[in-house]
């Protein structure tokens, strides 16, 4: 998996996979980010959405006032994105999608 893709995006802050407990498999960030503490919250709301809605396929997109937060369920673990509210989230998703 490349990460890669999604950091080269212009406003994406980092990008990462983590496992279903939230231990960093692969992480890229811009200095001042914490991957660790994506991953963990990666992977807390994923696994919270799969078992509340009895989906293995979760995925989820939040907006903040500075961020947008994008996540989701894989074969390998579950695969997050963050990125500046001005980051072209069309663009970001896509993207997201064919990882």
């Amino acid at each position: 998996m490349e990460l890669s893709q999604l950091t080269k995006i212009p406003r994406v802050l980092g990008a990462g996979l983590a496992t279903f407990d939230g231990f960093i498999i692969d992480s890229q960030f811009v200095h001042g980010y914490d991957a660790e503490k994506f991953g963990a919250m990666s992977a807390k709301i994923v696994n919270q959405i799969k078992k509340n809605f009895s989906k293995e396929n979760a995925s989820i997109i939040l907006y903040t006032d500075n961020i947008i937060f994008l996540a989701k369920a894989k074969n390998e673990g579950v695969l997050f994105v963050i990125a500046d509210k001005d980051a072209n989230l069309g663009l970001i998703k896509i993207k997201f999608e064919k990882m």
